[in-house]
């Protein structure tokens, strides 16, 4: 018995009739017994999910980053998606009541919203689009406005009436943004407010918790997201930076040798992705590893157990001095 199936890949939406439609047919070809006459046909079918759950009330957005919801109403007439763009990059296809929530570097961005673009070869993207600002710790809640006679526009709502009419309006979760400036929306993952800044430099304590994986020094997704904000700050704040000094601390669990080459290990990966970030000082970037050297919670104790890991969590930390001109 050989049966055949049929895969049909979709990135973004390429075709209006695929996300229309939302359900796929996959036949699968007449299967013979060997040895007899009689044969059965059969068919499958695939759901390609493009709604997930109702609009829930939004938590507020850090002070870092930006928050933007795009939705469209169901009222609507044109069943095709409207894929929306921002800086002519791909962010997501809106069908009828759908909204896209995401956060993002804040800043002034283009953001094309073009009907049907699957038929034009995506070619939407390259137009100017509308200039839209995007400010650190607000949401901003954009309607999708349509009609016969003009392309379609985004439309700029105060959060009351933007929050009922998303109450019946559904999360796409079918498509994956290309936006370089969109970022995680994670819970309590903000870099941390300036120490004491003598003469000119600052320091930032990244909890390592936010960073790493307990005892490793890869960073995980939300690591990315607090080092981006960093470099967003001092970017923003300083007219050129002379050096920078990365130093990585440990909790007293384990032993002193791992630790200290834990923390070196830390540090270089901060100090790695300052750099990817842009920032370049003029007398480069000096790291070190001082392992459970400089303890700043002293009464937890040094078995690994959850509570003992868990009283630690301050003494995990990277801290990043910057010394230079400011704005």
């Amino acid at each position: 018995m050989m049966n055949r199936f049929f895969k049909v890949p979709m990135r973004g939406v390429q075709h209006a009739a695929l996300a229309s439609v939302l359900l796929l047919a996959c036949t699968a070809t007449t299967h013979a017994q060997v040895g007899k006459d009689s044969a059965a046909a059969t068919a499958g079918s695939v759901n390609i999910e493009a709604y997930g759950e109702l609009y829930a009330a939004s938590r507020p957005v850090g002070n870092q980053l930006s928050k933007v919801f795009f939705y469209r109403p169901t009222s609507v007439l044109a069943p095709q998606p409207v894929n929306i763009y921002l800086d002519g990059r791909y962010h997501t296809s809106l069908l009828r009541g759908g909204f896209a929530e995401a956060c993002m570097v804040p800043g002034a961005m283009a953001v094309q919203s073009v009907l049907d673009d699957a038929s034009r070869q995506h070619t939407g993207k390259q137009e100017a689009g509308q200039r839209i600002q995007f400010d650190a710790g607000k949401t901003v809640y954009l309607r999708l406005q349509e009609s016969a006679y003009a392309p379609p526009s985004l439309q700029l709502v105060n959060a009351s009436t933007a929050q009922t009419e998303l109450r019946n309006i559904r999360r796409q979760i079918h498509t994956v943004s290309r936006v370089k400036a969109v970022r995680e929306c994670v819970d309590g993952v903000e870099v941390a407010a300036p120490m004491a800044k003598p003469l000119g430099d600052q320091k930032f304590a990244l909890q390592a918790d936010a960073l790493f994986e307990f005892g490793k020094a890869e960073l995980r997704p939300a690591g990315y997201n607090a080092i981006e904000l960093l470099v967003q700050k001092v970017k923003s704040e300083y007219r050129s930076v002379d050096s920078i000094r990365v130093i990585g601390f440990t909790d007293a669990i384990g032993p002193k040798k791992l630790n200290r080459k834990l923390s070196e290990d830390r540090a270089i990966t901060v100090a790695e992705q300052i750099r990817a970030g842009g920032i370049n000082p003029t007398k480069g970037i000096q790291t070190d590893g001082r392992g459970a050297a400089e303890l700043v919670k002293t009464e937890c104790g040094n078995e690994p157990t959850p509570n003992n890991k868990q009283c630690h969590a301050p003494n995990r930390r990277v801290e990043v001095s910057v010394f230079g001109v400011r704005n």
